[in-house]
């Protein structure tokens, strides 16, 4: 089975998914790692992720990224969405150092339920889970959508979208 997750970065993809290959026993394919390597920041086009995740494909694997959903292999299972209050995102990417602009571009984002549109759009089997304040629960959550006992959750931020709007003013 191959597992991408996806998610607004500052969702906590990387942090889950150490714990969760741990459990499981998945090896975890970190598409940033790969695309940034040698390399300063960059715009990264999907053609570069799907070569990435072609290159390096096999089975009992995480595929990591803030762009996972968009890969286009149909030898990928499912899609997790971590999903974390916009509120907390900002002060998780403000302890990162992230500039004020990139922090608002990624608090509305996920206001707007940003990846998860997208990852709906890609025509995968989508599943969001709310990482917001315990990875435990997030952990356990991810493992029985694993196990095909579990459904995801509804998750909405939407409500946020002025209250970031407010605090970048």
């Amino acid at each position: 089975m191959i597992i991408a997750i996806s998610g607004t970065p500052g969702t906590g993809k990387h942090t889950v998914s150490k714990v969760l290959a741990r459990k499981i026993d998945y090896d975890i394919l970190d598409l940033n790692r790969i695309l940034k390597r040698g390399k300063k920041e960059r715009e990264v086009t999907l053609e570069e992720v799907n070569k990435a995740f072609k290159k390096n494909e096999k089975d009992n694997l995480l595929v990591v990224s803030h762009l996972s959903h968009f890969i286009k292999s149909k030898d990928i299972s499912f899609v997790i969405v971590l999903r974390t209050d916009p509120i907390t995102l900002i002060k998780r990417l403000e302890k990162r150092g992230y500039k004020k602009e990139k922090i608002y571009d990624n608090a509305i984002f996920e206001a707007m339920n940003g990846t998860y549109t997208e990852a709906l759009q890609m025509k995968k089997k989508v599943f969001q889970v709310d990482n917001t304040k315990n990875i435990n629960n997030t952990i356990k959550k991810v493992m029985l959508i694993i196990a095909g006992k579990g459904k995801g959750e509804k998750v909405d931020f939407s409500e946020k979208i002025l209250k970031v709007e407010k605090m970048f003013k």
